[in-house]
């Protein structure tokens, strides 16, 4: 009987404790102890002789400083630090702050290059960020900007108003400058900064470096190279070129006609202009004699066509019309050519220009870029020669130049450079 009875005494006590617990009443285990106040552990000056319980009574604060100005102190940034947070691509927390300045490219990805430029990149940098550090003999800047001076050499690389970025490097002996700039779309700054950048898919980019060693005390030797180039992110890295790929629009349809203009390479002397003694087109390789230009321009002369001073001849070759299967041909259509070159019999001082119903401006208008010219300013048929060349739409250019300084060897100065440019083209 009396252990019944302990037994229910011992249920009431827990009973009575999950209730006191439940309405959040003492139990009588928590922790004592002196209470302590956490406005009387901010930094002071003044030491504590009294009990801590007497702050509540006097109130006492750390040292002031009494204020004159007319305006309180203005921080130029948030003592945390104003802007967003900042990851890499494993997750790692890089730091917080603004995204002046953004130029990216993803591939194989539509609409994977992305320039972004940040309101503060025109508010606070007024359109222009330049960074330097220097350590010893070594110095190194990078500017990024709307309207750059930059210069490489005098027949590669000189724009008082580039658009894009700039890095320098310079020491005792070497100096190096290297440029990169989205030509097509540099990028404009945006109206907030949640918004995104300027997301293309075809650009137009442009690469250059110059570099240039000290051989002594009086010369220097130069390398420069300049590369404009289409890119291309919806296609795989290794599929794009230095040489350029051709874009969706220059790929969206045939060629049907093409137009060469041969024309005076000096029309101000108005005399020994292009002479034009034969043609010839060939189609994947194989002479197609029935696709005869319409020819409109120049002075027919002694079985040939001339053109001087401001004259021009026109050849427009009428391929969607005029084509025709040779025997033994694979070619069906004009829709499967996949090459068409020309063959020329030219003398005197000439310039050809080709275009397409492919190579046209915003406004639909032919545009005639440069094939081949003469060397020099003949005027007696004396150059007469076989010129043959490819029709392509154009994806690129590479500059590659050499330049040979002397400065002050014993008062002689020398300034030299040789540069080469080759023009790259595809067939759409």
């Amino acid at each position: 009987m009396k252990m019944i009875i302990y037994l229910f005494v011992i249920s009431l006590l827990l009973v009575e404790v999950a209730s006191a617990q439940q309405l959040g009443l003492a139990s009588g285990r928590e922790p004592r102890g002196v209470q302590v106040y956490e406005m009387a552990l901010t930094p002071t000056q003044r030491k504590w002789q009294h009990s801590q319980s007497l702050y509540q009574f006097y109130r006492w604060t750390g040292d002031e400083y009494s204020n004159y100005a007319e305006e309180n102190y203005e921080r130029y940034v948030s003592e945390q630090l104003e802007g967003f947070r900042t990851y890499d691509i494993y997750g790692n927390y890089v730091t917080r702050g603004f995204e002046i300045y953004s130029w990216t490219a993803n591939s194989p990805a539509s609409t994977g290059t992305s320039v972004r430029k940040a309101p503060k990149f025109s508010g606070w940098f007024r359109n222009l960020v330049v960074s330097s550090m220097s350590k010893g003999q070594f110095y190194s800047a990078l500017t990024i900007g709307d309207a750059i001076s930059t210069t490489l050499t005098p027949l590669t690389f000189r724009k008082p108003a580039f658009n894009g970025l700039q890095w320098d490097f310079a020491s005792d002996r070497f100096a190096a400058t290297l440029i990169a700039s989205r030509l097509a779309s540099p990028g404009t700054v945006i109206a907030s900064e949640n918004s995104g950048g300027q997301n293309l898919s075809d650009v137009t980019n442009l690469y250059g470096l110059h570099a240039t060693a000290s051989l002594g005390d009086f010369s220097r030797l130069g390398f420069s190279y300049i590369n404009i180039a289409n890119f291309a992110s919806s296609r795989r890295l290794g599929n794009n070129s230095v040489k350029g790929v051709l874009t969706e629009d220059q790929n969206g349809g045939h060629v049907e006609t093409i137009v060469l203009r041969l024309s005076d390479d000096s029309p101000e002397d108005g005399k020994g202009g292009a002479q034009l003694f034969s043609e010839r087109i060939f189609l994947n390789g194989v002479e197609h004699p029935e696709i005869v230009p319409t020819v409109r321009g120049g002075v027919r002369r002694s079985g040939l066509l001339e053109a001087n001073g401001a004259e021009s001849i026109e050849l427009t070759y009428n391929i969607i019309s005029d084509f025709a299967a040779q025997l033994g041909e694979d070619t069906a259509s004009f829709q499967d050519v996949r090459e068409i070159e020309f063959e020329l019999v030219i003398a005197n001082d000439y310039k050809i220009e080709a275009t397409s119903n492919l190579q046209i401006n915003s406004q639909d208008e032919p545009v005639f870029l440069l094939v081949e010219r003469t060397h020099g300013n003949v005027s007696d048929g004396s150059n007469m020669s076989f010129v043959r060349f490819k029709y392509g739409l154009p994806t690129g250019k590479d500059i590659v130049g050499v330049n040979f300084d002397v400065e002050d060897f014993q008062g002689f100065n020398l300034r030299s450079e040789w540069a080469i440019t080759h023009n790259y083209r595809r067939f759409p």
